[in-house]
């Protein structure tokens, strides 16, 4: 061979390696900026669903793929969830499969938490063709890799056949790694903002089912001639179970009562709504405190569902009788203060189950007479059971010690005592909703 020809021959060899060198850098450009494009996506979309989306259009793009899926771990089963699939068949797949940690190619990858490359399925064992049985679609060559998140597997990516004649890489195994990592923060922080949409959206329902519940208290309590009443209600959570409520009966008659729903939270506060609801149509039914429980427990009883019940204790205050006539459903006792002696009784009443357990349940009602100075107070056994930081109770004798030898109005009354119950479980969380109602007899 001439010089001549030899230096052309080799000359054309470096301006082939050239361009092969040329080639492999417009890729690493190429995927250099599919990168970046997929860290612009970490920024822009919240969204989960369009999130998921964008991400699999452009894994499908980086990877030169005929397909591509998204598999996201589910945190209650445990198992593989297709959230996106991309390719002829990408509906089907979404909608009808899930793996279990282990299972076929994308199961390996999310339970060894490593990338995998099968250039030929089927060849290798691990790949599982009941999807491609299902779909028509025919899977030659899986590049699957994980996505993490602080070191914890969320999810796989695949990629599926690739085109153009090419064939996955060492470099698409690092490339696809490294937009997958990419793409799991992105998923996260989407993650993270639908639960703090969710986290408000919950507080302020619950802002406004408080508002309604509040409502249904009463706005101010009674003023008449002869005697004082103050009631405070203070719930466990942004609603709750306990309630009281006044009612007008005529001829110098109020009716009063103090209640609390078993459990806490919405479904106590919507059955301290009915509760209320069905004393309210009742007491104006019936004469006597018993004959009216008698027929709230036969209504909640005949229209419950849930299991729930609820303790209540019913009052009638005769004014010009100076009396009153009282029936307990499962109620903690009246404190009844007398204002002569200083001396404590508790009002228990012969008493009955809670409303809302047992139909045609019989309660007892009984009379008392009242003089000036006398107080009454109901409370909910929230107030006594309230806990210091050791777990020990507030107790009944507590509670009735705050208003030993004191002659205060009823709302000081009930100030001072939330002020001790306070400072008694300063520091701990309370536990249970706190209602309390006072009543002062006067001239």
């Amino acid at each position: 061979m001439k010089k001549g020809t030899y230096d052309l021959e080799r000359l054309k060899g470096r301006l082939t390696k050239a361009e092969r060198d040329l080639s492999v850098a417009r890729d690493k450009i190429s995927n250099l900026s599919s990168l970046i494009e997929t860290s612009n996506i970490v920024n822009s979309s919240l969204d989960l669903p369009t999130l998921l989306d964008l991400i699999m259009k452009i894994a499908k793009k980086v990877m030169k793929a005929e397909a591509s899926s998204l598999m996201l771990i589910d945190e209650a089963t445990k198992e593989l969830v297709y959230e996106v699939a991309l390719g002829e068949k990408g509906k089907k797949v979404k909608e009808g499969f899930r793996l279990k940690l282990g299972q076929g190619i994308a199961g390996w990858v999310a339970k060894y938490k490593r990338p995998l490359l099968v250039k030929d399925v089927r060849s290798d064992r691990r790949f599982f063709p009941t999807v491609d049985k299902a779909t028509g679609f025919k899977t030659r060559s899986i590049l699957c890799v994980p996505m993490k998140v602080r070191g914890e597997t969320i999810g796989i990516l695949e990629a599926i056949n690739p085109i153009k004649g090419r064939s996955f890489g060492r470099e698409d195994v690092e490339l696809f790694s490294a937009f997958a990592n990419q793409a799991a923060i992105a998923i996260e922080n989407a993650r993270m903002h639908q639960r703090l949409l969710e986290r408000q959206r919950i507080e302020q329902e619950l802002a406004i089912a408080r508002q309604i519940q509040q409502s249904f208290l009463p706005g101010v309590c009674p003023r008449p001639k002869g005697a004082r009443f103050f009631a405070r209600n203070i719930s466990a959570r942004e609603v709750g179970g306990d309630f009281y409520d006044f009612i007008e009966l005529g001829k110098g008659r109020i009716g009063v009562v103090v209640g609390d729903v078993s459990g806490k939270g919405i479904p106590a506060a919507l059955y301290m709504v009915k509760t209320i609801s069905e004393f309210r149509n009742f007491a104006l039914l019936y004469e006597n405190a018993d004959d009216t429980l008698f027929a709230i427990n036969n209504s909640l009883v005949k229209k419950g569902k849930f299991g729930m019940f609820v303790t209540l204790f019913y009052l009638i205050l005769d004014l010009e009788a100076k009396s009153i006539r009282f029936s307990n459903a499962g109620h903690p006792p009246l404190i009844f203060r007398e204002g002569e002696s200083d001396k404590f009784r508790s009002l228990e009443g012969a008493g009955g189950s809670p409303l809302g357990i047992i139909s045609n349940m019989s309660y007892t009602q009984e009379e008392l007479s009242l003089k000036k100075g006398d107080l009454l107070l109901s409370y909910t056994d929230g107030v006594v059971e309230a806990r210091d930081s050791k777990g020990k109770e507030f107790t009944l004798e507590r509670l009735k010690a705050l208003v030993r030898g004191k002659r205060l109005e009823p709302r000081r009354v009930i100030d001072e005592i939330l002020r001790e119950v306070n400072a008694f479980s300063k520091g701990v969380a309370q536990h249970d909703d706190l209602t309390l109602l006072a009543i002062s007899i006067g001239t």
